[in-house]
This record gives C-alpha cells, structure tokens and sequence, in this order.
C-alpha cells in the first residue's frame, strides 16, 4: 500500500521534471560565414583541420564537405564528436554541451533521430527515441529514486508510463 502510495504521489512529479529543459536540447548549427579557413591537413579530400568563426572541425573530409568521423567544437564549449555525411551530424554521435547535459545517440541529416540517450546536467536521463531533433515514442525516463518505464512521447510530450521504485530497476544507462 506505502508503495502504491509513493509512486502516485511521485507521479505528477515525474511528468514535470520530463518537461524541464525541452528548450536545452538545441544543438548549434556548425557556422559558415566569414571566417573559413583550413589550418592543418586537407580539408578537401582527407583529414584535416578547419577553423570556422564558431568554432574548430577536426575529421576527415570529401569534396570539401565533412564526411565520416569527425569532432566540431564551438567557442562556446559545446562539442559534438561522431558521424558526418554531406557536412551534416548523420549517424552515431555524441553533443556535449557547455552545462555538461550530453545526447549520445543517432542523427540524421543534422538531426536527432531514431534511438538516443540524453543526459541532463542534474542527472536525470531519458532513453528512447527521438523524431526531428524532439523526444518521441517509446522512452525510459531515469531519475535519482524512480524510473519510468515505458513512457511514451509524443513531438516532446509526455503522454503516459509506468513508474516504479529505483530500487527495483538498477539498469540505468551508463554514460
């Protein structure tokens, strides 16, 4: 019955703190303007390095685009570190952003997509998928003493899920 009690009462709070920072996961656009130029390598066919006015790219290139692996960091301290295709994020990928809150996951075209973990900087941790750069579909949500299981999002809405005690689900998402 303590049981049955604590998860009705922690529930409406789990459907808040999901809601908490949707607006944090924007990643920044990799800049063009101005200030272009390669400073190591070859940024036309190969592994080079490039400084934009935004920030550095370190990876491979074809054609001059980004393509294959590669890491971007802006002069904010944001970094994403993964798969290019056509100087676009696609593929596997992680974005650290300067507060610490981290996705690690799947991108397409630049954007969020399909499965994916992110990490917020006060520990709580979503896992599921993803839909033009927004949380949805089938999802866990982690936080420090419960989890909810199942959770289903609709474009960055919670709509339902099962919450349960922490203490009776230890399979959290490493970082």
């Amino acid at each position: 019955m303590k049981r049955i009690l604590f998860i009705l009462l922690l529930f409406p709070l789990s459907i808040i703190a999901q809601e908490d920072n949707i607006n944090k996961t924007t990643e920044k656009q990799e800049s063009k303007v101005l200030t272009e130029e390669c400073i190591a390598g070859n940024c036309k066919n190969g592994k080079g390095t490039m400084q934009y006015q935004s920030g550095v790219y370190e990876g491979y290139w074809k054609s001059g685009l980004r393509e294959g692996e590669g890491k971007y960091t802006w002069t904010n301290g944001d970094v994403y570190e993964g798969q290019w295709m056509q100087d676009k994020r696609h593929g596997l990928g992680v974005y650290v952003w300067h507060d610490s809150s981290k996705y690690k996951g799947n991108y397409n075209h630049g954007i969020r997509s399909g499965y994916g973990i992110y990490y917020y900087n006060n520990g709580t941790i979503y896992e599921g998928t993803w839909q033009n750069n927004l949380k949805h579909g089938i999802a866990n949500f982690y936080y420090k003493e419960s989890v909810n299981i199942g959770g289903k999002y609709i474009n960055n809405e919670y709509v339902s899920g099962t919450g349960i005690n922490q203490e009776s689900y230890n399979f959290k998402p490493a970082q």
